[in-house]
């Protein structure tokens, strides 16, 4: 993780960041599927995968410039690279629309919090706790706005 962090330019927490900016899910399709470790780094690949605009700095290496968002490995490999081979008219679905124009690493809100996403690496257990949280806060905001207790 840390290999490819390097690679598109980007810090520790400014992945938690735009992790924590896109809910701890998938920026496309909404997923959040991967098992919790209990902070014990991962016997298997990642599914998460860091975005980027190919046009921007070039194949090699990015600058953090280009950084979208954080993907789902379907999604990163398979789905946005179709619709972006697409002509631009054809072009319809306003989740991808919205993500391709306003890409989560790109937006206010996955700024860096010093002392909160410089703190840990993605896949320690305060992370994971703090992902917990997250889930949890959203739940019952969610339950708030539809007049539930």
């Amino acid at each position: 993780m840390q290999r490819r962090m390097w690679k598109y330019g980007l810090s520790i927490a400014r992945y938690n960041a735009i992790w924590r900016a896109q809910g701890f899910r998938c920026a496309l399709c909404g997923d959040s599927a991967e098992a919790c470790d209990m902070g014990i780094p991962h016997e298997a690949k990642s599914i998460w995968q860091i975005d980027h605009d190919h046009t921007c700095c070039g194949p090699l290496r990015s600058r953090g410039c280009c950084v979208r968002g954080i993907l789902c490995k379907p999604c990163n490999l398979q789905r946005l690279p179709v619709y972006e081979r697409w002509p631009a008219e054809l072009r319809d679905s306003p989740r991808f629309n919205d993500y391709l124009n306003n890409p989560p690493a790109h937006r206010s809100e996955s700024e860096v919090i010093k002392g909160r996403d410089n703190r840990y690496l993605p896949t320690s257990w305060s992370f994971i706790m703090d992902r917990k949280y997250a889930e949890e806060l959203a739940a019952k905001d969610a339950g708030d706005r539809h007049g539930s207790p």
